[in-house]
């Protein structure tokens, strides 16, 4: 980049909290693969901290929790006009809806000269006034990071946001470390699963658009017919009660655990011979990513920017959402093809190292920072 202002450029990243999940972890990865010679990089959280916000701790970064629990409030608005305006920070990207609100406000009140908005879905479930404030906000930022060509799609045909303001910048993910076959046993063990049985599971946050429900039904469907598989359901959420309540009621619960929320998720991919995602909305999601990082045939519903990574027969196997039976079918090819389950295993680990890497997806986001900085330090 030609600046004759060699200083560094002044970052802030904005969220509402860093508890374990997938936007979460895809912000720690961007600032620590940031480059520490180019950018001061700072991260902000509306609401609270938590796992990924002392991760970044620990690595040096500056973490600031604001305590600011609404975006509506107008004093919470000033509150963050004031500490961006004090800053001066040039650079503000904002992930999620409420930071995405109040940040990209109040930056634009405090001057922030380049102001980046990351979308990480198809909000479906957005009602008229959530698509006219992203319309609205949307001419005083920037660029908006789509994670997927559907998501950018959605972005610009729903909320009317012109095309030239929005980027694909596909999530990447770090690569995952083989797990010994001990290690699998012993959590096989921990978690109370026999070392033999074949295991089907994912990674989510437990919510209504995760589409977890279709996956115990289908679930309870398989289990009619053979009782050597284990479902894994890795995540918490609101419906984890509901969710347990469809388990008893299908008189399956001896065969679905439920593990929690895990920082260990490597571990966690090693035990599950098939891995399922039968969202029923989605952008590009990483567990998605990390699954197939880790050679797991997946089986997934055909919503978002998945189909863009998963090849229908190559990689894993696409099915249409809120579809039990579709679900049940395609688990129990897999089960019974073990070729088919290692070829695309291979294939989709392949995908991943080709076009899915954190080096690739920063690469993006730093030349994105430098053309705006460039071409607003330019006008003044």
């Amino acid at each position: 980049m030609n600046r004759n202002n060699k200083r560094k450029i002044n970052v802030v990243h904005l969220v509402e909290e860093l508890t374990i999940g997938g936007l979460e972890k895809i912000l720690t990865t961007i600032v620590l693969y940031l480059n520490k010679e180019k950018y001061n990089v700072s991260v902000w959280c509306l609401r609270e901290g938590g796992f990924f916000a002392d991760e970044l701790i620990k690595e040096g970064i500056d973490v600031k929790v604001l305590h600011i629990s609404t975006s509506r409030n107008p004093l919470n608005i000033y509150k963050l006009y004031k500490l961006l305006k004090n800053r001066k920070f040039d650079v503000i990207h904002t992930h999620a809806y409420s930071a995405g609100t109040i940040g990209r406000i109040s930056a634009f009140l405090a001057g922030v000269p380049v102001i980046i908005s990351h979308n990480q879905n198809v909000y479906g479930h957005y009602n008229k006034y959530y698509h006219f404030m992203e319309w609205l906000l949307s001419h005083v930022t920037d660029s908006i990071i789509c994670v997927s060509d559907m998501v950018k799609k959605f972005t610009n045909e729903t909320q009317g946001i012109d095309t030239k303001r929005l980027v694909t910048i596909y999530n990447g993910i770090e690569n995952i470390r083989s797990v010994s076959g001990e290690k699998t046993s012993d959590l096989k063990k921990e978690l109370g699963i026999p070392v033999n049985n074949s295991v089907i599971g994912t990674v989510a946050q437990f919510s209504g658009k995760k589409g977890l429900g279709y996956l115990i039904k289908s679930a309870s469907i398989l289990l009619k017919h053979r009782k050597d598989v284990n479902f894994l359901l890795v995540g918490d959420g609101t419906t984890k009660d509901e969710l347990k309540y469809l388990c008893h009621n299908l008189k399956i619960e001896n065969n679905v655990v439920f593990a929690g929320e895990r920082s260990d998720i490597p571990e966690m991919l090693s035990l599950i011979d098939i891995f399922v995602l039968p969202s029923i909305t989605e952008g590009l999601p990483l567990a998605l990513l990390e699954a197939m990082a880790c050679g797991k045939p997946v089986v997934a519903t055909s919503v978002g920017g998945v189909p863009e990574i998963v090849k229908n027969g190559l990689n894993g196997i696409l099915v249409q959402p809120k579809d039990p039976e579709a679900l049940h079918g395609a688990m129990k090819e897999l089960l019974n093809n073990a070729d088919m389950r290692e070829k695309m295993g291979h294939e989709g680990r392949m995908i991943c190292e080709k076009g899915f890497s954190s080096r690739v997806m920063v690469d993006r986001i730093e030349d994105l920072y430098d053309t705006l900085f460039e071409r607003k330090t330019k006008r003044h």
